[in-house]
């Protein structure tokens, strides 16, 4: 298995914050990794609420809520990809500070391939995986702040 972390600043509430990320058939609106999204299951939201991401080039994931703690933590598991993962957990933390909210995500992951997914994920994969955590969000910073009352 494989984990980081990484984390931003973002100028907005963190309810606001909260609510965007935990509206999890949105995340096309501002992650930038994201062609388009949509819920799969009757909830938009919550523990349970399943959704579909395009990741452009016909990459895709499936995706459902395993960890749902309201203004705090998200995390969201990868169900089905052709992507090279085994398995893949996303947690998202959020805590208030400095007059705005903390956001952390930290992925835990493990490719396919046995111990030719270890090589691969250690001279490619993390580094690419870290980059498209930042840049998630970088895009949710954004996003949040732009639309945060």
């Amino acid at each position: 298995m494989t984990t980081f972390t990484t984390d931003i600043h973002i100028d907005a509430p963190l309810q606001h914050v909260w609510e965007t990320l935990a509206d999890i058939g949105s995340i096309h609106r501002w992650n930038p990794g994201v062609v388009a999204s949509h819920a799969t299951s009757e909830s938009t939201s919550g523990l349970g609420a399943t959704r579909y991401c395009d990741l452009g080039g016909r990459n895709y994931l499936h995706e459902s809520v395993v960890h749902f703690e309201p203004g705090e933590a998200l995390t969201m598991r990868v169900e089905d990809t052709n992507l090279p993962f085994k398995t893949v957990d996303i947690r998202f933390t959020l805590t208030e500070a400095d007059a705005g909210t903390h956001v952390t995500v930290s992925p835990i992951y493990e490719l396919k391939f046995g111990p030719i997914g270890s090589v691969i994920d250690r001279l490619y994969v993390k580094r690419t995986y870290e980059k498209g955590m930042a840049a998630l969000l970088r895009g949710l910073k954004q996003h949040a702040e732009a639309t945060a009352a």
